[in-house]
């Protein structure tokens, strides 16, 4: 399987998310502070630098073609936002609709909001996943962080919308730059969100340095309590 566009197993960190993944992107407008690609340089100029991977389409078909019929799920995406932009919320419908034209398994994972409500009609009729990155409720953090991602009040309205269609989904609680806007997070959206994904923060030895760890993982645990929760191992392993 080819990754420039087309089907690719994650490595890493990467495969506590999703079996299989595809990026159709090259970078991401969002400016997030914590992203992993501009953390550890893999991205050159990550906000500035937006193209299309080439021949994303044709490479996806190719391998959807190969997989016809699999059911592992297939992740978009992880090294851009599916929805960021107009055109790569384009590619992504066209992604899907590969995708389900040889029955196979997608997810979204985003930060784009209700802006990737477009998407909810397929997702719907294949019982597809619809997955939110929220960390905090505090509009001021998240332009501290998250600078051009969308609002959170418009990620939770898209994960409330998402599950009152009956479409699943999942909130990405990670990474955690502040335990008690993380838990507020949790407050908000128990009850409407079908699978957690707890992790914690990397690459900002400062901060992680002075976070009880310990105290939060049983914080999640009471606070989602009967809730289903996927604990990410960096964080399990800080128990």
């Amino acid at each position: 399987m080819s990754k420039k566009g087309g089907i690719y197993k994650p490595r890493g960190r990467a495969l506590e998310y999703s079996p299989l993944a595809c990026d159709l992107y090259k970078g991401c407008k969002h400016g997030c502070k914590y992203c992993y690609g501009a953390s550890t340089n893999k991205f050159d100029n990550m906000c500035e630098t937006l193209a299309p991977v080439p021949n994303a389409l044709e490479n996806l078909e190719k391998d959807a073609k190969r997989l016809a019929g699999d059911k592992r799920e297939i992740l978009f995406s992880f090294s851009s936002d599916p929805y960021f932009s107009e055109e790569a919320a384009k590619l992504t419908r066209e992604a899907l609709e590969i995708c389900e034209a040889y029955k196979l398994n997608a997810q979204v994972l985003t930060k784009a909001g209700i802006f990737a409500e477009r998407d909810f009609d397929i997702l719907e009729r294949n019982e597809w996943k619809f997955g939110s990155t929220i960390i905090f409720m505090s509009e001021d953090l998240r332009k501290e962080w998250e600078p051009n991602a969308a609002s959170i009040e418009s990620r939770v309205s898209a994960v409330e919308m998402a599950y009152s269609k009956g479409i699943y989904t999942w909130v990405s609680v990670e990474p955690v730059v502040n335990t008690e806007e993380a838990l507020k997070v949790i407050e908000r959206l128990k009850g409407k969100v079908n699978l957690w994904k707890i992790g914690k923060l990397n690459h900002f030895p400062e901060i992680e340095k002075d976070i009880d760890w310990k105290s939060y993982i049983r914080n999640v645990m009471r606070a989602l309590k009967g809730e289903r929760v996927a604990w990410k191992n960096d964080l399990i392993a800080c128990v």
